[in-house]
């Protein structure tokens, strides 16, 4: 039987996981590589043409976007205390480590494809499931490098600075790979100039 403080200690643990250096780099480079593997096995029969191919390819990134959009808006920044919480962490110290412990998104989109196969032919689950891992992998590396690099060009530069704004306006640009959702939901931010502009 466990006691009090020992009851505690896998949390414990995963919570400092969470927040290393390791699981950062871990993550980044488990969520590549589950992604890739997911879509190679779903291109490997070669039962596919190219049009599905790529309108599977289309329908898991913008179904990605939904989801990060609606994560970062509605549990990050939402009334859910244990998810703001981390994220408020994230806002206070953006180059810190805050993240899901590495293997859990891996889990969880191994296991999405796996269940997408009850409902559709085993590549197209594999691909449509590698695609939303796709996404979330351009998530982690977009978020990371928009913290991590300064950028020269002027687009990268206003895509990266969308997220900086975020920092300083959390009720607004909750996409990070994308601005469409904040576009479409009218949750993108303008500054009073544009507004005055506008009027």
């Amino acid at each position: 039987m466990m006691t009090g403080s020992s009851a505690y200690a896998p949390l414990q643990w995963l919570s400092r996981l969470s927040t290393s250096r390791f699981n950062n780099y871990a993550g980044l480079s488990s969520d590549v590589l589950v992604a890739l593997c997911l879509l190679a096995a779903g291109l490997r029969r070669g039962d596919l043409g190219f049009a599905m191919i790529l309108w599977l390819v289309l329908c898991g990134l913008l179904i990605f976007s939904l989801i990060e959009y609606a994560v970062h808006r509605w549990l990050f920044h939402g009334p859910f205390e244990v998810f703001e919480q981390g994220h408020r962490r994230h806002h206070d110290q953006p180059q810190g480590y805050d993240a899901l412990p590495f293997f859990l998104p891996p889990l969880a989109y191994l296991a999405l494809a796996a269940l997408l196969t009850y409902f559709m032919p085993v590549s197209e689950a594999l691909l449509l499931g590698g695609s939303i891992a796709a996404g979330y992998a351009a998530y982690g590396l977009s978020h990371w490098s928009i913290h991590a690099f300064r950028y020269r060009h002027p687009l990268v530069r206003a895509w990266a600075a969308a997220h900086h704004i975020h920092h300083n306006h959390p009720e607004r640009n909750f996409g990070v790979t994308s601005p469409l959702w904040d576009l479409l939901l009218r949750t993108q931010y303008v500054s009073s100039s544009k507004r005055l502009r506008a009027r």
